[in-house]
């Protein structure tokens, strides 16, 4: 496997200040060319000075920053920053300390500006972009200088929808053409997972779990990461003794339980863990094995997806639908609805401070994820 292009390694970062000290202690954490890796926690939990670390701008008190690509390591910050002068003077002042020709200086601040759909401002006075030009004239200035690894910090904040979306957009499609390794933090799940190859999850300072996209989202180590990576249905239970046809069964209370795909031994408490995504409405298309039936309390919808929260066995949970179509056009609060689950899709955690020995659901990739 090709090595990360930076990687830190028993990185213990500490800090102190008026409101009190902080540590950071991360084992192994590495980001290869053409890949993002998406830092998410709740605020304080040290994702910042991770990426402020990476940078080099935090010095470590222990461990170390290894760099093995070619190239600068270029951070853009939370609050975007402009040089006075024109949007153009932004990207050259950016591009003197990598001592080009005119030409190639040219060629790159054309293409970056092109690249980020603000070529049109090339004269415009940096001071007078709006909050989303700044934002993609700031990333212009960095993919300017060809980083080998790029850090951002909160790229989407005080963007609208709209403007997120966009960006968004046009950031994957910049990282895939220049094959640069990314580290991102965001407090937004959802732009979170339009980027990342795979999440570090941080939690009061330590890295608690990292991996794929799919495996941290699926199989989240406790409630704190299943909460934090969007697997907001958790339902207390106790494992209960297998069906006559093999199915695992947990046991909510004498009138509801879930299917599961493995089970530890009966009568152990679980949380069990599932994503909305995977909680389906039962309208007789084979989605599932039943749970029962659930009563809508709410439903907002966005004008894309339907959220629907539904009482079920004394616990909220939460399911989606497309918007304006179909069932979601009908419903109200009040109704009675068969939900439905796949047991390869329920994932059980442990109702202990970490995450319980159960069989079939592993515990590989809770650090760097690579094995």
């Amino acid at each position: 496997m090709t090595a990360p292009a930076l990687e830190a390694c028993d990185l213990i970062v500490r800090r102190s200040d008026r409101t009190g000290s902080f540590e950071l202690s991360v084992s192994s954490l590495g980001i290869s060319s053409g890949e993002v890796l998406a830092v998410l926690g709740h605020n304080g939990a040290g994702k910042s000075t991770l990426l402020r670390a990476l940078a080099g701008l935090e010095a470590p008190a222990a461990g170390r920053i290894e760099r093995r690509a070619s190239g600068p390591v270029t951070m853009v910050f939370q609050r975007p920053i402009v040089f006075a002068g024109t949007v153009e003077h932004n990207l050259r002042v950016a591009l003197l300390g990598a001592r080009l020709s005119r030409g190639e200086a040219e060629r790159r601040t054309r293409e970056s500006l092109e690249r980020f759909g603000i070529a049109r401002l090339t004269a415009r006075n940096a001071a007078t972009l709006s909050g989303g030009e700044t934002r993609r004239l700031t990333l212009a200035r960095a993919f300017a200088l060809r980083p080998a690894v790029l850090l951002l910090d909160e790229p989407f904040e005080d963007l609208d929808a709209a403007g997120q979306e966009s960006l968004s957009l046009d950031l994957r499609r910049a990282i895939v053409e220049t094959d640069v390794a990314v580290a991102v933090v965001t407090h937004d799940l959802r732009r979170a997972l339009l980027l990342a190859d795979r999440i570090a999850v941080l939690k009061s300072g330590s890295l608690v779990q990292c991996g794929q996209r799919e495996a941290v989202l699926n199989r989240p180590i406790d409630l704190d990461v299943a909460r934090i990576v969007g697997m907001s249905n958790l339902i207390a239970g106790q494992v209960a003794a297998p069906t006559g046809d093999g199915t695992c069964w947990v046991e909510v209370d004498a009138l509801h339980r879930v299917p599961v795909p493995v089970a530890p031994a009966v009568g152990t408490p679980v949380w069990i863990g599932i994503r909305p995504e995977h909680l389906k409405v039962d309208v007789g298309r084979g989605e599932g094995i039943s749970i029962g039936k659930g009563v809508l309390r709410h439903l907002v919808s966005d004008g894309v997806a339907a959220t629907l929260t539904l009482d079920w066995a004394g616990f909220e949970l939460r399911t989606h639908l497309i918007a304006g179509r179909g069932l979601a056009r009908t419903l109200a609060a009040g109704d009675s609805l068969t939900l439905s689950v796949r047991p390869e899709e329920v994932h059980l955690i442990g109702r202990r401070s970490k995450m319980g020995s159960i069989p079939g659901q592993s515990n590989a990739g809770t650090r760097d994820g690579r094995r």
